[in-house]
């Protein structure tokens, strides 16, 4: 199982803060006891003690995540250094063929070149948590990259079901083909609003240039998606970050900031845009 470096971790807060232990126990409200067995890891925390520890180190200006997420970095050499959003534990082996609802590129391992962006998927979850991994690069893997484009926005929309009642053409089955036979995707990150402007597209509300350049105007960084069982088993991981309550709060602030201020470019670009380019039903054929 992929878990915590839990045993690490409280050692590490504890020397950070120059406690010993009995101090970092009475600090905690645990048993010095306990801090003893979990920096051997003789024992397993419960999600209290996690919380406990973790808190207690974001609460006093340690972000022992962002702190750990840069290093990695600084350690990646010629590899990639991606992140996972977990809504839970990820048990066994990395599975390529995972699908969990509608996804940008249908089925793979979903992962993102930032902490932050990965964090603040999962921040609303009670048990969301944040997997770190390497991606050794291989030059046999056969890689798509996406720009805000396009490309992009119907490579999307077709996989969320867009054109279930329109028949695709050439350039989108293209597009498919191309996904379908790729071993790793890194395109821009969609979040709701984006998901919010594509669906309006899909619905005639906005024309293509609109929908395009509403796009544009957001910049969350890129995923990575893992399409094949080669680049999966090309991945390593490093460790899982434990998001306590209180990081979750910040996460989801910040969210909330961004997204209003991504509505108000969005809602100024699609005015300017207004009349120009083409609508849905006038680029694709409604099937029957």
């Amino acid at each position: 199982m992929k878990s915590y470096n839990f045993a690490k971790d409280v050692k590490t807060i504890r020397q950070v803060f120059e406690l010993t232990q009995q101090e970092f126990a009475d600090q905690l409200g645990l048993s010095r006891s306990n801090i003893i067995r979990y920096e051997v890891g003789e024992i397993l925390p419960h999600k209290s003690a996690l919380e406990r520890v973790f808190s207690f180190a974001f609460n006093n200006d340690f972000n022992i995540n962002a702190a750990k997420a840069m290093l990695y970095e600084d350690n990646k050499n010629s590899r990639m250094l991606l992140f996972h959003g977990a809504k839970s534990t990820i048990e066994g082996d990395i599975d390529h063929n995972h699908l969990n609802g509608f996804k940008d590129f249908g089925a793979g391992f979903y992962l993102s070149e930032s902490y932050d962006s990965s964090a603040s998927w999962v921040a609303d979850r009670e048990n969301g948590s944040c997997y770190c991994f390497y991606l050794e690069t291989n030059d046999d893997f056969k890689v798509l990259k996406f720009d805000v484009s396009r490309e992009w926005m119907y490579a999307i929309l077709y996989f969320r079901g867009a054109f279930n009642k329109f028949t695709p053409s050439k350039e989108v089955n293209d597009i498919i083909d191309k996904i379908n036979k790729c071993d790793v995707i890194i395109a821009p990150i969609a979040d709701n609003n984006m998901y919010d402007t594509l669906n309006s597209f899909s619905l005639n509300l906005i024309s293509d240039e609109q929908c395009l350049h509403a796009l544009s105007a957001n910049n969350l960084g890129l995923q990575v998606v893992l399409k094949s069982k080669k680049a999966c088993d090309s991945i390593q991981f490093i460790d899982r970050l434990y998001l306590c309550e209180d990081e979750k709060k910040e996460f989801l602030k910040k969210k909330r900031e961004l997204s209003l201020q991504s509505k108000s470019k969005v809602n100024l670009v699609i005015n300017q845009y207004r009349r120009k380019g083409k609508y849905f039903d006038e680029l694709f054929k409604k099937n029957g």
